[in-house]
């Protein structure tokens, strides 16, 4: 059979979850096998595992194929025909995990757009704001607000995503209205959690161009919209939220922008984030493409 030595390696490989022990059992290295593996994917112009240090995943095709390699030549042809066909029009489950509150707000009408247009194409959808391993539990497709932080995935920006540091004017009657940054330092915050630098706000001054950072004091760690922005209501701390979700409450007077002459960095954005960018199936694609219209719009 064509790619025999390919379909061995992939065999191995998937049954050990690892390179390492494919190499093993197969008598050579594991470059040799990572290199087979390879060969058979471009030449298949599929990805068919997913990797990380700590993991090997076969993606949906590898899952696809993996079943029938113990088959007749003509049934393997027959499940590759369908899974190409799959790269060049979209099929098949596409799962997607968002942020709770992003997600209700900005994905519903796209997701069923997308369910009407598609219907070849089924969706699982997840909406929460833990933190995930888009690897390791199997996702296509992964959207999140801000800097990327693991390299190995690929992120595309799909469009900004300001965001403003405010409280409530209870709490600055009793904290008083900061007149620079290190004024934060020793009063009371409302920290987002689901982020590497949650302790810290980078700032930089629009005219001056000083630059600086400043360590905060949580009063409140959590992974929600809502806690942040309702507590930050309460007057309980200071946060930094998505002017999406506090741009009314600011026009109605129940929140205050703070420390107005400042920059406060890195600048957000909205990330669409998958495994690998090399033969990215369509309803991946047109996913992400939907999305970035919508947001735009």
């Amino acid at each position: 059979m064509i790619f025999q030595n390919g379909f061995d390696a992939m065999i191995k490989v998937a049954r050990n979850k690892s390179f390492t022990k494919a190499a093993s059992e197969l008598g050579v290295s594991g470059a040799a096998v990572s290199k087979q593996i390879k060969i058979l994917e471009d030449r298949l112009q599929l990805v068919l595992f997913n990797r990380t240090t700590r993991v090997v995943t076969l993606t949906e095709a590898g899952e696809q194929l993996f079943e029938t390699l113990n088959r007749s030549e003509e049934e393997v042809s027959s499940v590759l025909r369908k899974i190409v066909d799959g790269i060049e029009r979209p099929t098949g489950r596409l799962k997607i995990n968002a942020p709770m509150a992003f997600g209700e707000r900005f994905l519903v009408d796209v997701i069923i757009d997308y369910a009407k247009k598609y219907p070849e194409v089924i969706l699982d959808i997840d909406f929460d704001d833990k933190k995930i391993n888009i690897i390791e539990e199997g996702y296509d497709l992964v959207i999140r607000i801000g800097k990327l932080d693991d390299s190995r995935l690929i992120a595309k920006r799909l469009c900004d995503f300001s965001a403003t540091v405010c409280a409530s004017p209870s709490y600055i009657e009793k904290y008083g209205y900061p007149s620079i940054p290190e004024n934060l330092k020793n009063i009371p915050a409302i920290i987002y959690k689901n982020t590497t630098s949650a302790l810290t706000l980078n700032y930089s001054h629009k005219k001056t161009k000083k630059e600086g950072t400043v360590n905060l004091s949580p009063a409140i760690y959590t992974n929600t919209v809502e806690v942040l922005l309702n507590s930050t209501l309460k007057g309980i701390g200071f946060c930094r939220i998505p002017d999406v979700f506090c741009d009314q409450f600011i026009k109605e007077g129940k929140l205050v922008k703070l420390l107005t002459d400042y920059s406060f960095v890195p600048e957000r954005g909205i990330y669409a984030i998958y495994p690998d960018r090399r033969y990215l199936p369509m309803k991946v694609r047109l996913f992400i493409d939907d999305l970035s219209k919508n947001l735009r719009a």
